[in-house]
């Protein structure tokens, strides 16, 4: 059975390609757990840490009975294989879970590497429209913890840094309009940020 789960915009979970959220239903506590595990990477996540976030004024086996509780209804819901538990760890199924942030991390990191080389543009432009098609919107949209904004953030950091060097890179090799199409999407990430409105006006003033 496949879980795609896509967290960037909304989050959206599908199994064997059918939606699991369901409006009206009593999903919120369960989803919010599976959206802090996303925030934490998604892979051994620890427990303790789940029960702090979740269920700050519980103690003790109050939290514990929380967190079972919540992690056999989201084994419920998406699949009891879908969800390992390991030692006080939880982690999502690389084996049978998609998660578009392990993909984006994984694009982020070829396109750093990539961008390094100068003999390698098409590829570079293949890993940014990639990474672009992925970010659907802000990470985990609906939620505002602590947690989940600090990543929101990082990513975001991320993604614009890449695409700045990007943009660099193609500056470089006079690929004007891609360029253009760069810097103009930095700064509708980022539309309040006057260091990205400022550079994309230089490069229309350079290019006359």
């Amino acid at each position: 059975m496949v879980v795609q789960i896509h967290s960037f915009g909304p989050l959206a979970v599908e199994v064997a390609g059918k939606s699991v959220i369901q409006p009206g239903r009593n999903q919120k506590k369960i989803l919010e757990l599976l959206a802090t595990i996303i925030a934490l990477g998604g892979r051994n996540v620890n427990g303790n840490l789940l029960k702090e976030i979740l269920w700050p004024d519980a103690e003790g086996d109050l939290a514990d009975l929380s967190l079972g509780t919540s992690l056999h209804r989201l084994r419920k819901l998406i699949g009891k294989e879908a969800v390992l538990l390991n030692t006080g760890m939880v982690s999502l199924n690389d084996g049978c879970c998609w998660l578009d942030l392990w993909i984006f991390e994984t694009i982020s990191c070829k396109l750093e590497n990539v961008l390094k080389c100068s003999d390698q543009q098409p590829l570079a432009t293949e890993l940014v429209d990639q990474l672009m098609t992925l970010y659907r919107g802000t990470f985990l949209k609906n939620y505002d913890s602590g947690w989940i904004l600090l990543k929101q953030e990082q990513l975001l950091d991320r993604l614009i840094r890449l695409l700045n060097l990007s943009a660099d890179c193609y500056e470089q090799h006079g690929e004007n309009e891609r360029t253009s199409q760069l810097l103009s999407k930095i700064l509708e990430l980022r539309p309040l940020s006057e260091a990205n409105y400022r550079r994309l006006m230089q490069h229309y003033i350079k290019l006359g």
